[in-house]
């Protein structure tokens, strides 16, 4: 959706609002839109600028980071920007970095060609920075078994609870090789010398 502002950019008393309605492009490789996003805008003149302020709502359809399977995503997002023509925008910004610091000028996004405002590539861009970075289908997400790869969240696998650190391995193998029948051998009580203690009398 592309909008015509040059009226807002010489006039500061003008504002103009907007339905949005589109269906977008998928957002990633694993992020799709089954449905529209749907907002309203709201522009004003500023009379150098044009200020664009909104919200849109959709759901995404998204991929768990821990079991991998795909769920819905609810994307409701705030749009607060303003626009300036490109070469005042662009000359601006290059002073700004002789002075080695920001102004103003250095957060206004220029407009496209012909005083065009693209709503569609605003929408865009707020919902990509708006995914969630380690997605999950539900908080309590078990997620899969690193032995089998089962779904934790379908029921228990058959593999170990516990995971041992395998630097302990040798250790499990030695305990193992001294109790094969599984039983723990009390140890005896010697002396120094490695003879058996004969009890003393009372113990």
């Amino acid at each position: 959706m592309r909008v015509n502002v040059a009226d807002l950019l010489v006039d500061r008393d003008t504002t103009r609002e907007l339905a949005f309605s589109e269906r977008l492009e998928p957002l990633a490789d694993d992020v799709t839109l089954p449905q529209p996003v749907e907002g309203t805008f709201v522009l004003s003149g500023t009379g150098q600028t044009v200020r664009c302020v909104g919200r849109v709502r959709t759901v995404a359809e998204m991929v768990c980071g821990a079991c991998l399977a795909r769920y819905p995503q609810p994307l409701e997002i705030a749009v607060n920007e303003e626009f300036c023509p490109p070469g005042p925008a662009a000359s601006a910004r290059d002073e700004s970095r002789m002075r080695e610091d920001l102004g103003p000028e250095d957060f206004l996004t220029p407009l496209e060609p012909g005083e065009t405002l693209n709503l569609t590539e605003i929408v865009r861009q707020n919902l990509v920075l708006a995914l969630p970075i380690a997605p999950r289908c539900r908080e309590d997400c078990r997620g899969l078994c690193p032995h089998c790869g089962a779904d934790r969240n379908s029921g228990a696998c058959h593999c170990e609870d516990r995971e041992m650190d395998p630097r302990l391995e040798p250790l499990r193998q030695w305990a193992a090789r001294l109790r094969p029948s599984g039983k723990t051998r009390r140890p005896s009580r010697t002396t120094g010398t490695g003879r058996r203690r004969r009890p003393a009398s009372g113990e």
